[in-house]
C-alpha cells in the first residue's frame, strides 16, 4: 500500500513541477461544491455550483450552476441528466449559456490490482444558445485509504473534449490531487490542474488550483 501511495503522490508532483514550466497563461483557482439530497436509494438531486478566477486568481470570469437527477442503475453505472446555467465574463461583457449534460459513469474496482478503484464518465455536452456540442471522458484512478476516522483518496485523473463541429479534440485537463472524506456525509479536496486548450495550430497552458467540498444529505 505505502508503494502505491508513494507513486501516486510522486506523479502529484511531478506534474505540479512540470506545470508552470509549461504554463503560458496565468495561475487560475477554480471553486467547486456539491450539493446531495437522496430522493430514494436509486435516485438522488444534485446541485453544483462553481466559481473560477484569472489573472493569478484575482478576478472571477466564470460562474456556473449544475442541477442534475442521478439515477443509480448498480453499484457500478450512474447516469446523470444536467440543466447547467453559465455565465462568462468576456471583454465584450457577460456571456450567458445554457446548457445540457449527460453523464454516464462507471465505477471499477480492482481487488486484485492493489485495491485501486477506476472511474470512467462520459459526458456528451450541448450549448442551447451557441449550438455547440461536445463530447467528454474523464477517467480518474484512485485509491482510498484510512488514516485515524478520516478517509484520504490520492487520485489522478485526465479529462479529453471533443468539439463536433470543429471535429477534433481541442482540450484537455491533466489533474492530481487527493480528496478527504472527513464523516459519511462531508468530503473536501484539492488538487492541481493543468488546463491545455487549442488555439489555432498551437497549443496553450494554464496552471489551476481546484478546491472542491462534497456535502451529502
Amino acid at each position: 500500500m505505502k508503494k502505491i501511495i508513494f507513486l501516486i503522490m510522486l506523479l502529484f508532483i511531478s506534474i505540479s513541477i512540470t506545470g508552470p514550466v509549461f504554463a503560458e497563461r496565468d495561475w487560475e483557482y477554480w471553486s467547486r461544491y456539491s450539493f446531495e439530497a437522496p430522493l430514494n436509494k436509486q435516485i438522488s438531486y444534485l446541485i453544483k455550483p462553481e466559481w473560477r478566477f484569472k489573472k493569478d486568481m484575482g478576478s472571477q470570469y466564470l460562474f456556473k450552476l449544475e442541477q442534475a437527477i442521478a439515477f443509480k442503475v448498480n453499484k457500478f453505472l450512474e447516469l446523470a441528466p444536467y440543466y447547467v446555467w453559465q455565465e462568462n465574463k468576456t471583454s465584450a461583457g457577460y456571456d450567458k449559456s445554457d446548457l445540457f449534460y449527460l453523464d454516464v459513469t462507471g465505477k471499477m474496482p480492482l481487488k486484485e490490482f492493489f485495491d485501486l478503484k477506476i472511474i470512467d464518465r462520459l459526458r456528451y455536452q450541448y450549448n442551447f444558445d451557441k449550438a455547440l456540442t461536445f463530447w467528454r471522458n474523464s477517467m480518474r484512478l484512485t485509491k482510498a485509504f484510512k488514516v485515524g476516522k478520516i478517509e484520504l483518496s490520492p487520485f489522478i485523473e485526465d479529462e479529453t473534449f471533443y468539439d463536433t463541429k470543429q471535429d477534433k479534440f481541442n482540450e484537455n485537463w491533466a489533474s492530481a490531487g487527493i480528496s478527504l472524506a472527513l464523516n459519511k456525509h462531508l468530503n473536501i479536496g484539492v488538487s492541481y490542474l493543468l488546463d491545455t486548450k487549442k488555439k489555432g495550430d498551437d497549443w496553450s497552458y494554464a496552471n489551476v488550483l481546484v478546491t472542491s467540498m462534497s456535502l451529502k444529505f
